[in-house]
């Protein structure tokens, strides 16, 4: 999680841009990650960043697409609700759309809000609820019973049919006190403080991976296959909100109330308000209860109460224009500090670690956080036997905030970060002057599982099989010291199969030959496997189309590198610093022996398309991306990430990025996906197929 926090953290340092160029980059790199935490939130039930990192990142984008209108993606996350459907359940056409809420956190915010609304309807008035840190459902009743369960699914054509297991959480009703003909109910799945704490006392006796908090603990549920098993986990239920019925309410808060009175559970103590005065009264006395609370909330949230209101004030493509949801700041508490201690991650990146007293936050116990770096420390000022306030940032990761010095006993040191890496004793360094320490070591046993799994993945050497498990089952059996010696593996085959470590002869013997395979990888493949910091895939296929050959690369200076198209300085610095490690001659040295691919052949100048750069941009409905990036390159041409003067031509699918306004500006050829077809075409008396 290391690196994702420090790539977000980039991105919201990143000054705002004056210049379209730079804007239009930005707001690129920005739609990308947050496209990626909100599959890992809401599709994976797997959060990757903390809730204040991801708030931070879409509020600053959405500044950037107010500033740039023209930049804006069609479906950027700005202006799309999160989640999609998954391919586990079937998906349920929404009858009425389920939006998230803006959110708020000021209290200035919450009283714009209100003001706005007072402005238009004097008589408004407001109810104040919690707000339940679980998963959005919409429960359907017909004549009384329970129907269908629909999760939020992308909130605006299509949920998961999760009836099944809505069934078995002891609180949702499978009939009703009232009958009426038709009734959609909106409501939160969530996951009570005591049962996450058993379900992950569960999780820990049996080895495997436990939740980070109760609302990724609900989801997770709510996603099995086995309704059995979430009939075991101890599930409830709160609704607040109807959606459809026949029966007519005035008010919201009436329209609870007799939700209530027919069986199903609501947020419990609505409060009613008329003035920002009251709404944010009510705000802070549901936070000051937030402690003691048996569930996990996250805010308060504020709607306008009559239903006539509502329906002028209507909604954006995301929002409803009449609720707003104020999040309260992370829960801090004092404990002290029994140790630091420097922790290598697969980057190589040296962490400090505080560990200190047990203490509870957001409903879990914690014992340790990340002090980030020698300058965070030296900040702060943290030493061991210090008070210090932690607090659980978006109830998921814990951080150390600050040092009561009133409370530091005496004769306490400072801390100073290693000279050496504390796993494999190799020097340590800043890398190009930023202030992140990192092991020099490329075979640190403390990176090795992580650089073997790297390595072996989709993206670079494409190794099937050599996933976590089999990789730190080698690495832990002593097998492997160095990412060189998977290619020595065959020379112990008997030994493999005898273990039975990654399985036996049919497992090894496939592994084997995986290994085997990859030794003619493409050199892209390589490079990216060998996880040199900023080279994704991208990167590495730009390097080794300007420079085909490893050896070449190793001694390419930095003012080469940084002239590569998709490369630019910092990058160059990396890839410098990276090859002018001593231990990466030896690694170098090590796979030409073993035979692996190091050099491409020289471009054959008689392709058809040789020399020629295009961009894709836009899905194309006859290929994939790799496709289309696959027949180009097999006919000689280079595929970019990015229009520059240099490219030969744009090609176009539906829903185009700013690549397609760029390439016009540019005056740059573009094709649609049928001159698309018909340039490849021309080269192949047999057509094209994706």
């Amino acid at each position: 999680m290391e690196r994702i926090d420090d790539m977000i953290n980039a991105l919201l340092e990143t000054p705002m841009p004056s210049d379209e160029a730079s804007a239009s980059r930005l707001i690129d790199q920005m739609t990308d990650e947050l496209r990626r935490l909100n599959h890992a939130y809401y599709d994976l039930d797997d959060p990757l960043v903390s809730d204040e990192l991801y708030d931070g990142l879409l509020r600053k984008l959405e500044i950037l697409e107010k500033d740039w209108p023209d930049l804006a993606q069609w479906n950027s996350p700005a202006s799309h609700i999160g989640g999609e459907v998954s391919h586990k359940f079937s998906p349920v056409p929404h009858l009425y759309p389920m939006l998230s809420l803006l959110d708020a956190f000021s209290y200035g915010e919450v009283t714009d809000f209100v003001e706005r609304i007072r402005t238009l309807h004097p008589s408004a008035t407001f109810i104040v609820e919690m707000k339940i840190d679980g998963l959005s459902v919409s429960l359907t009743y017909e004549d009384g019973r329970l129907a269908r369960g629909v999760t939020r699914g992308d909130g605006i054509t299509y949920g998961e049919d999760v009836t099944e297991n809505i069934r078995q959480i002891a609180s949702v009703p499978h009939a009703l006190n009232v009958t009426p003909e038709t009734l959609s109910v909106r409501g939160e799945v969530f996951m009570p403080y005591a049962s996450f704490d058993a379900l992950n006392q569960q999780l820990a006796a049996s080895g495997e991976k436990l939740f980070a908090n109760p609302r990724n603990a609900a989801a997770g549920t709510l996603r099995q296959l086995d309704a059995g098993i979430v009939g075991q986990r101890g599930l409830s239920f709160f609704a607040f909100e109807i959606q459809h019925t026949s029966v007519s309410f005035p008010r919201d808060s009436e329209a609870l109330r007799w939700l209530g009175e027919a069986g199903i559970p609501i947020i419990p103590e609505i409060a009613a308000c008329r003035s920002s005065e009251e709404i944010i009264q009510a705000i802070e006395s549901i936070e000051r209860r937030r402690c003691e609370l048996p569930f996990q909330i996250d805010g308060a949230v504020i709607k306008v109460d009559q239903q006539r209101l509502r329906e002028e004030l209507g909604a954006t493509s995301k929002f409803p224009r009449w609720a707003i949801a104020y999040k309260y700041p992370p829960e801090k508490k004092e404990t002290v500090i029994l140790d630091i201690t420097a922790q290598v991650g697969r980057t190589g990146r040296i962490t400090p670690l505080a560990y200190f007293q047990p203490v509870s936050l957001a409903g879990t116990t914690v014992q340790r956080a990340t002090l980030h770096n020698q300058s965070y420390i030296d900040q702060l000022d943290v030493r061991v036997g210090d008070t210090v306030v932690v607090q659980k940032g978006g109830d998921i990761i814990p951080a150390v905030l600050a040092v009561n010095k009133e409370k530091r006993p005496e004769r306490t040191s400072r801390y100073v970060l290693p000279s050496v890496c504390p796993a494999c004793g190799s020097p340590t360094e800043y890398v190009s002057g930023g202030a992140d320490l990192f092991c020099t070591g490329i075979d640190c046993p403390a990176q090795l599982v992580r650089h073997l799994t790297y390595f072996a993945s989709r993206d670079a050497m494409d190794i099937a099989g050599l996933g976590d498990k089999a990789a730190e089952a080698l690495c832990r059996a002593g097998y492997i010291h160095s990412l060189a010696d998977l290619y020595s593996l065959n020379e112990k085959r008997e030994k493999l199969i005898a273990d039975g470590i990654i399985g036996r002869v049919r497992s090894v013997d496939r592994l084997l030959a995986e290994i085997e395979r990859s030794k003619d990888s493409p050199l892209e493949r390589l490079v990216t496997g060998f996880g040199i910091p900023l080279v994704g895939r991208q990167t590495a296929r730009a390097l080794v189309h300007a420079i085909p050959s490893l050896r070449r690369i190793a001694a390419a200076e930095e003012h080469e590198l940084a002239s590569i198209d998709d490369i630019g300085p910092a990058t160059a610095r990396e890839i410098r610093r990276w090859f002018s490690l001593p231990q990466t001659e030896q690694l170098l040295n090590r796979l030409e022996a073993s035979g692996l691919r190091t050099a491409e052949k020289p471009p054959d100048t008689g392709q058809p398309l040789a020399g020629r750069t295009y961009v894709l941009t836009g899905t194309l409905s006859s290929f994939t991306r790799e496709q289309a990036r696959a027949a180009l390159e097999k006919r000689g041409a280079q595929v970019s990430g990015s229009v520059s003067p240099k490219t030969s031509a744009v090609i176009i699918g539906e829903n185009p990025g700013r690549k397609a306004a760029q390439a016009l500006q540019l005056g740059i050829e573009r094709l649609d996906e049928q001159a698309f077809i018909a340039l490849l075409s021309s080269f192949d008396e047999r057509g094209i197929t994706p």
